[in-house]
């Protein structure tokens, strides 16, 4: 099959998500999980308590979702192709390692829409009907959150580090932002607010609260600092497996 140069990312991006498709327990633990966590606090808290407003219970939910595709998805599965020796078969040359990484991050750039989407739809129904033009606010703020996520994910990518030990890592990481901003809401010492500062999920839950409009200088600097990573990736990206070197 005859593929043009400027259509081979977006091909292998295709082939990309199809594998993601083809392994339903990547979808399970990145949104049902988060589903199931959602409907178990909802029937904890007595009706009364509950607010009104869907973004303001789901926001956390929203960026920890994110942050999953962004590193068990965008990032795992960069460290998993150099583990598995996909990188150094097949990334040998300036041009291939910029279509693997294009690729890469537009396969996940649609499934982070899709496990939007599909989260939308199994939490949405709790406060009523769901909304087309409500859904696409959503998917915009997500894939801010996304973009966000992908910058520090992507840096993760550089660290030599094997498979295993990345999900450790990623794991560690992913819990630490998340209690370390549900920690920042209640509390007002200074440490918190300072560490809340510098953590991603805190700016996640916010863009996710007050959009894309309010936070503006945010997403600026969002899209600006996913171009630098980007180009930082593409220049020192490893190609070897960990286990090659010894």
């Amino acid at each position: 099959m005859l593929v043009y140069p400027f259509l081979k990312p977006f091909h292998l991006a295709a082939l990309f998500i199809k594998e993601q498709l083809k392994e339903p327990i990547a979808l399970f633990w990145i949104v049902v999980s988060p589903v199931a966590t959602f409907y178990l606090i909802m029937y904890a808290r007595a009706p009364e308590e509950l607010p009104t407003d869907y973004l303001s219970v789901t926001s956390w939910f929203y960026a920890f979702v994110s942050s999953s595709v962004a590193l068990f998805g965008l990032a795992f599965y960069i460290v998993g192709r150099r583990e598995s020796g996909f990188l150094r078969s097949f990334v040998y040359t300036r041009k291939t390692k910029l279509t693997f990484l294009v690729g890469q991050f537009l396969a996940y750039s649609f499934m982070s829409v899709l496990y939007c989407t599909v989260f939308y739809g199994l939490t949405r129904g709790y406060f009523g009907e769901m909304g087309f033009s409500e859904l696409v606010v959503i998917v915009v703020r997500f894939y801010v959150c996304f973009l966000l996520f992908s910058i520090p994910s992507l840096l993760l990518t550089l660290i030599p580090v094997s498979f295993q030990n990345a999900s450790t890592l990623f794991s560690i990481l992913s819990f630490s932002m998340l209690a370390l901003g549900i920690a920042s809401m209640n509390s007002v010492a200074p440490v918190i607010e300072w560490i809340s500062f510098f953590n991603p999920m805190s700016w996640a839950n916010r863009i996710m609260a007050v959009g894309v409009g309010k936070a503006l200088p945010v997403v600026a600097m969002v899209v600006f600092l996913v171009v630098c990573t980007g180009f930082i990736t593409f220049r020192y990206l490893l190609i070897n497996p960990v286990w090659s070197r010894y």
